[in-house]
């Protein structure tokens, strides 16, 4: 009978092993964390693009009706008495006030299917009531931010309009009155500019952290090089304009 000697590893062999496998395991893990930190960027900035997005749609359409008058030939004077609320207050004629980061306006609805920002039925205008009839009655709104939740509220309640937003600028577009022309850009009118355009800018921020040590560059554009970033969120600027026809001569 021939007996066979039996072979194992020896501890050499064995080291080498686990060495490789650690070094496979560790590359394994290297491409994971790559590869979810580049879907975590990726889900950042379509956030902060789809919010932006969104945000600028909404404020065009709410833009657009700055200082609409049902009868084209009123003066804004007569279409825009002085007027006051709670949170914004106009000149005569005045249809846009700001105040830092928070924008009033205020407009006639055009028919009774008119809506404002919170949907909400400014029942000033009748089924039966003529469209050229001289009118008096406006639509205020108030666009502000809070807690990067882009809102507006009428006199009875405040909605959210877009998410994700943590801070607005606004440019006004001034020139001489009579005249179809910008002559330059303002980020705080008076009551007596004639406001021919607006420039608006959001900086937008995703909800969580994937920046992954990363200078966030759209911050620092926005707050200057010497600012100090909060927090390893994405960051993203979205602008726009418009020109407020409502208000041409």
């Amino acid at each position: 009978m021939t007996l066979h000697k039996e072979h194992g590893l020896s501890m050499i062999e064995l080291l080498i092993a686990l060495a490789l496998s650690s070094l496979l395991i560790l590359g394994v893990t290297q491409i994971f964390i790559d590869n979810r930190s580049n879907y975590l960027f990726q889900q950042g900035q379509s956030e902060n693009i789809e919010n932006g997005r969104y945000a600028l749609l909404v404020l065009e359409r709410q833009l657009v009706k700055a200082g609409y008058r049902r009868h084209p030939s009123d003066s804004l004077e007569f279409a825009f008495p002085a007027a006051s609320t709670a949170d914004c207050t106009f000149d005569a004629g005045q249809v846009i006030a700001v105040d830092g980061d928070t924008l009033c306006l205020r407009y006639q609805p055009r028919n009774e299917k008119e809506r404002d920002c919170a949907s909400d039925d400014p029942n000033l205008v009748s089924n039966t009531e003529p469209l050229y009839k001289p009118f008096t009655g406006s639509v205020i709104e108030r666009i502000f931010i809070e807690n990067e939740t882009l809102k507006c509220n009428n006199e009875k309640q405040t909605v959210e309009l877009s998410t994700g937003v943590s801070a607005i600028r606004f440019d006004f577009g001034v020139g001489p009155a009579g005249v179809r022309e910008v002559t330059h850009y303002t980020n705080i009118p008076t009551s007596t500019d004639s406001i021919r355009s607006l420039r608006y800018a959001l900086l937008m921020a995703s909800d969580r952290g994937n920046r992954q040590g990363m200078t966030s560059q759209a911050y620092l554009d926005w707050h200057g090089d010497e600012a100090e970033i909060p927090d390893n969120r994405l960051y993203h600027t979205v602008s726009s304009g418009i020109t407020l026809r409502n208000l041409m001569p």
